[in-house]
This record gives structure tokens, sequence and C-alpha cells, in this order.
């Protein structure tokens, strides 16, 4: 008997040293760390869409307007957008001005009285005509009525348009690829640059 007791007696210390064991490796085992503290949305910075940079042209505006002056408005405004800014006076007479007539840069703007026959004003638009089109501010159909200029040359004109800003001189236009000293000198007649 004195050995079944003593087998007990040892049996019931390995059961307490094993829980005393687990106990304190429990105890002693740091808390995991939790994998998410906190689900903080941090705000989205907010990125403008990459555009081609607006371009402003200037244009002189006199006659019926109760502020004649030089303005300075976005490139594709039209004669009555520009009138908005002088504003007419009462004796104006906006009915002989082709108001939706896109303005190009350094247009004289003459707003005639009511009675008065109006002045002709050489007022170019973007679109091609006599004089040409005006490479900073044409579409890709305005520039591909151009003789010689297709899809491809008009796309180069306007990513070189993207990246460089408007061009000064129509020299400029032989930095553009595709662009050779003939192709230049052949269009130089149908292109206008500032």
């Amino acid at each position: 008997m004195n050995v079944l007791q003593r087998w007990k007696q040892v049996v019931i210390g390995v059961v307490v040293a094993l829980f005393l064991g687990v106990g304190y490796m429990f105890y002693k085992k740091e808390p995991e760390q939790r994998v998410i503290d906190e689900f903080v949305m941090a705000p989205e910075e907010v990125v403008p869409p990459v555009t081609a940079e607006r371009l402003e042209i200037v244009v002189y505006v006199t006659g019926a307007v109760e502020s004649p002056n030089v303005y300075q408005v976005p490139e594709g405004a039209r004669v009555g957008d520009v009138l908005s800014l002088a504003v007419l006076t009462d004796e104006a007479d906006p009915e002989q001005l082709n108001l939706a007539q896109r303005l190009v840069d350094g247009v004289k703007i003459i707003v005639p009285k009511k009675g008065e026959t109006l002045i002709t004003q050489d007022i170019p638009n973007s679109d091609m005509e006599s004089n040409g089109v005006h490479v900073n501010s044409a579409t890709k159909e305005e520039l591909m009525s151009v003789p010689g200029i297709g899809p491809a040359k008009a796309d180069a004109i306007l990513n070189h348009l993207k990246q460089h800003g408007p061009f000064k001189t129509y020299e400029d236009l032989g930095d553009v690829k595709g662009f050779g000293e003939k192709t230049l000198e052949s269009m130089k007649p149908y292109l206008l640059v500032p």
C-alpha cells in the first residue's frame, strides 16, 4: 500500500506541477497584439485631374459698353462672354454682333449703339478662314482641315501644346515630331501662330 500511496502522491504532484507550469506559461505569455487596433480611414489626397493648361486670350472691348477696356478671358470664350464683363449700356445694339462667335487673341470688339451702322469688324475665329487656323486655340478637327495635317499630326500638335504650352513663333512648330522644313513651308499659308 505504501507504494500505491506514493504513486498517487507522485501522480498528484506531477498533475499539480503540470497545472502550475501551464498556468505560469499562460500568465507569463505576452498578450497577443491585435492585428488591427483601430480602423481609421485616412482621407485620400485629392489630386486634380491632369488637363491641358487653360490658356487665356486678351481682347479689347469698346463702344456702347459701361467699361470699355482690355479683358483677359479663357481660351474658347465667346463674344457674349466678354460683353457680359464689359456690361452693355442701354443704348447698345448687341443684335448687330454675333454673340456666339469664338474669340481670338488680340481682337477689338466695337459694340454699336441702336441706330448706328456696325463698323465692319474683322473678328477672326478659330475655324479655318482665308487667314488660317490659329494653332494655339484650334481643335483636332480644325487642325485636320489644314492640307497636310491628318489625325496623327493634329494629335502631335495638341500633345506638344499640352506638354510645352503655346507656340510663340511659327518656327516653334518645327519642334513637333513629324514637322520638317518642307512640311512647315507648305503649311505656312494655313497656320497662324501669334
